[in-house]
């Protein structure tokens, strides 16, 4: 296990994460792009206190790492691997409010376009099984 939880990182994973739902129909949606703009700005920027050291907010490197993953059509399947890989690593790190920001974040970004579509109910439904299966080593 890491001695520290880098939460720069985690935040940069959260983007891959994001990116693998919205891209698990095959396409990102401006409705979707929007609403993890919205998500972070809205939500995750005001739970996050830290900053890195030019004293932007952490939590926008999820937004970053999102349009780096859209630019260079990453694999979808390499996209949630990572984060997933990450979680694994960290879980025991990660304080319980940004995991369940994390859930939120999932569903409120694929719900943002026509509601959510089988192929992000599946992927949501397994990266929540997968995440209930790490919190219960707690």
């Amino acid at each position: 296990m890491n001695a520290t939880f880098n939460k720069k990182q985690f935040y940069k994973e959260l983007g891959h994460l994001l990116y693998a739902v919205c891209m698990a129909d095959g396409k990102i949606k401006d409705d979707e792009a929007k609403a993890m703009r919205e998500f972070v700005l809205k939500e995750l920027a005001t739970f996050e206190p830290g900053s890195d050291s030019s004293g932007m907010n952490q939590a926008f490197y999820t937004s970053f790492e999102f349009e780096e993953y859209a630019r260079h059509h990453v694999p979808v399947t390499e996209a949630r691997t990572s984060f997933m890989e990450f979680l694994d690593r960290n879980i025991l790190l990660i304080e319980p409010e940004l995991i369940d920001k994390t859930v939120q974040a999932i569903e409120r970004v694929a719900a943002s376009y026509r509601k959510v579509n089988r192929q992000e109910r599946e992927m949501i439904d397994s990266i929540k099984a997968e995440i209930r299966e790490m919190a219960d080593l707690f």
